[in-house]
């Protein structure tokens, strides 16, 4: 019997809505530009997801089916998926279920998300191809590098769901943060600058005399932060990225939109597009 993927809810299928209207766009409305258009897919699952608690859940269309369903046709479909049980699903259900597209799906499985796209942007000609990209890590597994290898292509426009809760609850209230997480942070930002961005002196003493460093951040701050870090690299980043929201209400998820191509033209007709989604696709 096939696995399905054991995770999700009212954040899935809000993220879901809004990737699956952009596909719809780019496979309709890029249609007769003079370049192929390809999909990419960092984090492709099964092709399914179950949501819900273990008694009382629904299985919905993952990522890597609904871009192989969207109208239109995408020049090529690359499915990357580290775990390979996972892997030979997603094969069995492109043979089954695709089996006119099968010829233009690439599935790469059991590699590393950051290994893999370093080699699909090292290869692609990026001249005569424009890309998707759909980036949905399980916690902070996309390096910033892989971003800035992602933006130097010039081509691909990406949709990141950025690990908003791990990097909230990796800076603590002070600045007494340790090391390791330190690291973890510098990694999800690409520097250190959330530092200085996010930690103040306390004007009060502690009881030995001295100022300690405090957290000033809210939800909004950092969501502006992000937004801000990701434009460092990419041509231009949207601002209206939705904060998505766990069962109990807590922010979990930031999915942004950005940007690599350079061009006015593109970049102005990427973000009408983007930003008219992120608007308007809002959970019931």
């Amino acid at each position: 019997m096939a696995t399905k993927q054991k995770f999700g809810g009212p954040w899935t299928v809000e993220k879901l809505n809004i990737l699956s209207q952009s596909l719809e766009f780019y496979t309709t409305a890029l249609k007769e530009q003079p370049f192929q258009l390809v999909y990419i897919d960092a984090f492709a699952g099964t092709g399914r997801i179950k949501i819900g608690d273990e008694d009382d859940y629904e299985i919905i269309n993952g990522s890597a089916r609904l871009a192989l369903q969207a109208n239109g046709n995408f020049a090529e479909y690359i499915f990357i998926e580290k775990k390979k049980s996972f892997a030979k699903e997603l094969e069995y259900m492109v043979a089954t279920e695709f089996p006119e597209k099968k010829h233009k799906v690439k599935i790469l499985g059991g590699v590393d998300c950051n290994t893999a796209l370093a080699e699909i942007c090292a290869k692609i000609n990026w001249r005569k191809t424009r890309a998707i990209l759909f980036l949905d890590p399980y916690a902070a597994d996309v390096q910033w590098e892989t971003l800035r290898t992602v933006a130097a292509t010039e081509a691909i426009d990406v949709w990141y769901l950025f690990p908003f809760n791990a990097a909230n609850r990796l800076m603590k209230k002070t600045g007494e943060i340790d090391q390791t997480w330190k690291n973890k942070l510098n990694d999800i930002f690409g520097d250190n600058s959330w530092e200085s961005e996010f930690y103040e002196e306390d004007m009060q003493l502690n009881m030995y005399g001295t100022t300690e460093m405090i957290r000033n951040a809210n939800t909004e701050s950092l969501k502006s932060y992000i937004e801000k870090r990701l434009g460092t690299i990419f041509a231009k980043v949207s601002t209206n990225s939705r904060v998505l929201l766990n069962r109990n209400s807590s922010p979990l998820f930031l999915f942004c939109f950005a940007v690599s191509n350079k061009s006015p033209k593109a970049i102005g007709l990427a973000l009408k597009v983007a930003n008219y989604i992120l608007k308007e696709t809002k959970p019931e």
